[in-house]
């Protein structure tokens, strides 16, 4: 036993912080309905060096490989959403879309830093970094909120086309301004034949490696995928930092490759998610920590600036692109703001200019920090917002809900602990001889069928079920609405003027009499998976009277038994 704490922690505590600080910034992402991946970017930021110093700032650099890999597989899977068949009709449409938000982007920032002060050569490197789209907050807001339609399908493809846009071109035009200024002309032609070994070795890696996961995925087992996407991932991310290769790019050709060779892509992807949930959670935890609050204060009225400009040249950019290709007035609307999100490959890039061109770069890294961390607090809300007011987010998704609450779970462990215990309950229950009146519970009142969409919404958020009892003006069962079967149900901000109640559910399986025995109750939850049951009067006509819950009589069971 040690004689005393050691004066260092070890890094895995300010991991452990970490993801409990993300535990938590998860369930208050929840209850106040914002994206997780923002809750977590804050949950990180809390603890981190900005506020608490909860977390070790050596510590947080021992986490980079992790969040890198996070990163690598976030990459993979955004390459795998693109089978060839499926992204030729898609990238006719998005090629031009991409044109007109990359040059609008790039021209208004380029202009607005410039007349603000800053140098040429720092304005036009400032513009390319804003042409950069953050694919793993995008990618996991997507995935959070299920969403899909013209609005999700093209923000991928945008933000693939952006990324791959913004590490060429910052490197192209880096060379430029290098030249301009009289720097290193005679080096020119070996930073240029550099640039293309750089960007020709990630795309050979990346072709490489997709086609071993894809011929991998028919040779093994399926139970051994994970342990090989896992090995080619990592190989090729130390690879690519080690020869100074854009990793970004490679993940993202080896994601295309697969979907478009191998016919396990959909099980693959199963497999990967087991553990790209958990890394996800810790890239972005690892990522809030890092940003540093004073940076937004450094950058001060540049940062202000750069932010602005950017935000306009992606709205603004997409509307007039898409107005010009006759997109849905739906894609001019929202596509725009699921493109604000920005952080690792402008990070990266002002790092590596703040490394080669020390004057300019650094006032670029730090205008950049400072700007990050505003897009990626608001980038995921916009993103969210956008999905559902565009309709693609199933209402399921769209609506915190809770189906336990605080009180009940510490009741489920106390009568679990004392089951194992072999504490039993002193007078055991005898269900034989109870009646469904016994469990009745009549302080739950149904939804009315002329409940709007908005009072449909803001009843399942109070409910801890996942069944609504929907009535007339009688107080007689008209149907039930399912939480489940929501998820077929697309959000959307319109419909709350159209839709009531009685347009969502679906006719109730059984109703059930209070003076029934309870095992009439165990037998109509076993035909069906609602987990509560109307009861009405008897005597007609069949007033509603209560619920009677599946919880309930599990609980009840089990006390019975101890």
């Amino acid at each position: 036993m040690p004689e005393a704490l050691p004066d260092e922690l070890h890094s895995a505590v300010s991991l452990g912080i970490l993801l409990l600080a993300s535990l938590a910034g998860g369930i208050l992402a929840d209850l106040i309905r914002i994206p997780k991946v923002t809750a977590y970017l804050l949950a990180g930021i809390l603890v981190g060096p900005s506020v608490a110093h909860a977390v070790n700032d050596e510590h947080i650099h021992h986490l980079e490989p992790l969040t890198k890999l996070a990163m690598s597989l976030v990459l993979l899977e955004l390459g795998c959403q693109f089978p060839l068949a499926h992204l030729r009709p898609i990238l006719r449409r998005a090629l031009w879309i991409s044109f007109g938000e990359l040059l609008t982007t790039f021209l208004l920032v380029t202009v607005s830093v410039w007349l603000v002060g800053f140098g040429a050569s720092g304005a036009v490197l400032l513009g390319a970094l804003a042409l950069a789209t953050a694919p793993a907050t995008t990618v996991l807001v997507f995935k959070e909120s299920k969403s899909e339609g013209p609005v999700t399908e093209l923000s991928g493809v945008l933000v693939a086309l952006n990324n791959i846009v913004a590490i060429i071109g910052f490197e192209l035009l880096f060379l430029a301004a290098r030249l301009f200024s009289g720097d290193q002309s005679e080096k020119l032609p070996w930073h240029i034949s550099r640039l293309f070994a750089d960007l020709g070795g990630a795309c050979a890696l990346g072709l490489v490696g997709g086609l071993i996961i894809s011929y991998g995925s028919g040779l093994l087992s399926r139970r051994r995928w994970l342990v090989m996407v896992l090995a080619v991932s990592i190989l090729m991310l130390g690879l690519c930092e080690s020869w100074h290769m854009p990793y970004m790019l490679a993940f993202l050709l080896a994601g295309v490759i697969v979907v478009n060779t191998s016919d396990s892509t959909h099980d693959l992807l199963a497999e990967h998610e087991k553990i790209a949930g958990l890394l996800v959670v810790v890239f972005f935890a690892v990522h809030g920590a890092e940003l540093q609050l004073s940076a937004v204060l450094s950058a001060g009225s540049l940062g202000l600036v750069y932010v602005f400009a950017r935000g306009a040249g992606k709205i603004l950019g997409v509307r007039w692109a898409s107005r010009s290709r006759h997109e849905s007035a739906t894609v001019r609307k929202y596509l725009g703001s699921c493109l604000l999100a920005q952080a690792g490959a402008a990070i990266a890039l002002s790092a590596l200019a703040a490394e080669r061109w020390p004057e300019l770069g650094g006032q670029i890294q730090t205008i950049i920090l400072g700007s990050v961390v505003f897009f990626e607090i608001v980038g995921p809300i916009c993103i969210r917002w956008s999905v559902m007011q565009a309709g693609e987010v199933p209402l399921a998704y769209a609506i915190s809900h809770h189906t336990e609450t605080a009180a009940s779970q510490a009741s489920k462990m106390w009568s679990r602990g004392r089951e194992a215990l072999g504490l039993g309950t002193a007078n055991a229950p005898d269900v034989q001889a109870m009646q469904v009146r016994d469990l009745l519970r009549r302080n739950v009142s149904g939804l009315p069928q002329t409940a709007d969409f908005d009072e449909v919404i803001a009843y399942i958020q109070r409910s801890h079920d996942n069944t609504y009892v929907v009535l007339d003006d009688q107080q007689q069962v008209v149907g039930l609405i399912r939480y489940a079967l929501l998820s077929d149900t697309f959000f959307d901000s319109g419909m709350d003027t159209l839709v009531r109640a009685e347009d969502l559910a679906s006719p109730p399986t059984a109703v059930i009499f209070p003076d029934q025995p309870l095992s009439a109750a165990v037998d109509a939850f076993r035909n069906n998976r609602d987990d509560v049951l109307a009861v009405v009067t008897r005597d007609l006509p069949h007033h509603f009277l209560g619920i009677i819950r599946r919880g309930d009589l599990t609980e009840l069971a089990i006390r019975s038994r101890t």
